[in-house]
């Protein structure tokens, strides 16, 4: 069955909530919040269809390009996954053969054709296309050398303009397909569309904009400049390199807190659609991250005791008895034994590498800027991952910097808006492309403090104060 569930909400079928309906921009005397205008009428008709191609997941949105309204939304896991979870791997296996290059491109093209097929009978006429950097230079068929090895660079420069059918579409082999301009490196067109919707609705400096995902990219926009880079997560964080980890479909737990007061605590599961667990998801596992290092089960950096150890510790009974050592490593149950799902040692450490990163890769730009966390105006939290997690559980792990919770926003998927931006605008892919070559990559491996300041984060911080957020009372 083909996953049909939109990208915010995750329902079967929705107006495109987390895609905003209306598509808005915002003029540069407005202030935040006031006088958002629609988008110019350019003259466009007929349909047009924004691709967003994750390293996991592609998301496509269909509009009407003369009304500027949105007709359908569809996803699917990416087919690359066959040749590696990560770019990294994805790129080692194009650069063993011209064939196998061709076999990513063909898997990418093949999977856009079919969800544009399952959202319209007509082929539409125009494409826009954003991604990391190496989704993007597959897509057009390009060497991925400059981003074997260091220093890291894109192939192309701009916005790639090709016919479908020159790239191997078949029913939209007629339309325009536009790639839109990467920044360079890792930090690709995605990212580069995420900064164009933060743009235009905050104008504000120092705002942050995090896009947690396999390949995570962070922006920051200051007032000395606007920098970027990408923090290489992996797949951890989405679900998959654990265990029992799996996308956001019923049966994942989706969020975790703690049941009852001590010491009578233990852990409360809530799964999608009430279904019976059947695995965890991202939001779950952040959710699980900090309600057991709350709880003090899982120590600073990341070590999962047994139970007598945990005993000791005065972690709750009920939550000791969880504890188990099955399938060669100590785990810990979190659902109920009729439906077994667990978090493992080794998935707490996959887990501590990809928030290390994220983390990491925030705080080298922030140096970058000269500032400190006190002095961001905002964060805005965007991707279909992003989107899910719960603010209260990424703030107690520190996946991200301790600041007021109102200055944290979901975006939705925000890169996906962007490109949808420049599906309807001329204008818009005009402003992506000048602002690709002004915005400053910064290369993390490159950074002298880089390695000290993500062994830093990989540790686990521990919200020691009482926070209802968990707390599960009936």
């Amino acid at each position: 069955m083909k996953n049909k569930k939109c990208m915010g909400c995750r329902k079967e079928s929705c107006d495109g909530c987390s895609l905003s309906p209306a598509v808005k921009i915002k003029t540069s005397k407005d202030t935040v919040g006031e006088g958002i205008l629609l988008l110019q009428d350019e003259g466009l008709s007929g349909l047009g269809i924004a691709f967003d191609i994750g390293t996991t997941t592609i998301a496509a949105m269909l509009w009407d390009l003369k009304q500027r309204r949105q007709l359908a939304v569809r996803s699917s896991i990416n087919p690359q996954r066959s040749a590696g979870g990560d770019v990294i791997s994805r790129i080692a296996y194009a650069g063993k053969s011209r064939e196998n290059a061709w076999e990513l491109q063909r898997l990418l093209v093949e999977k856009m054709d079919e969800l544009a097929q399952d959202m319209t009978r007509i082929p539409a006429r125009r494409v826009s296309v954003v991604g990391n950097t190496a989704m993007c230079e597959i897509l057009l068929g390009l060497p991925l050398d400059g981003l074997s090895r260091a220093p890291f660079r894109k192939a192309y420069r701009g916005t790639a303009k090709r016919r479908g059918s020159e790239l191997g579409f078949s029913f939209l082999g007629g339309a325009q397909i536009l790639v839109l301009p990467s920044i360079d490196g890792y930090v690709g067109a995605d990212a580069l569309a995420v900064h164009t919707w933060v743009r235009r609705q905050d104008e504000r400096s120092n705002v942050l904009a995090v896009d947690i995902g396999t390949n995570g990219e962070i922006l920051l926009v200051g007032e000395k400049g606007t920098y970027a880079c990408s923090a290489a997560a992996g797949p951890a964080l989405e679900g998959a390199a654990v265990r029992q980890g799996m996308g956001a479909v019923a049966g994942a737990v989706e969020e975790v807190r703690i049941l009852g007061s001590f010491p009578r605590q233990d852990l409360f599961c809530r799964t999608i659609g009430d279904a019976p667990p059947r695995g965890i998801c991202g939001s779950g596992l952040m959710d699980a991250l900090a309600v057991l290092r709350k709880l003090g089960v899982i120590e600073e950096d990341g070590y999962l005791p047994d139970r007598a150890q945990a005993g000791k510790r005065g972690v709750p009974q009920l939550v000791c008895r969880r504890l188990e050592e099955g399938e060669g490593e100590r785990r810990i149950l979190l659902t109920d034994a009729g439906h077994p799902v667990y978090l493992t040692a080794g998935d707490i450490r996959q887990l501590q590498l990809a928030k290390g990163a994220i983390r990491a890769g925030i705080e080298i730009l922030l140096n970058k800027e000269g500032i400190q966390k006190e002095d961001l105006n905002h964060i805005y939290l965007a991707g279909a991952f992003g989107s899910c997690i719960k603010v209260e559980s990424a703030l107690a792990i520190g996946l991200l910097p301790d600041i007021v919770r109102e200055k944290i926003t979901h975006t939705g998927n925000c890169a996906g808006m962007g490109a949808s931006m420049a599906l309807l605008s001329d204008r818009v892919i005009k402003d992506m492309e000048d602002e690709a070559e002004r915005i400053r990559h910064v290369e993390l491996a490159g950074q002298e403090r880089f390695q000290e300041l993500f062994l830093q984060h990989m540790e686990l911080e521990r919200d020691e104060g009482k926070n209802e957020i968990w707390t599960e009372t009936f």
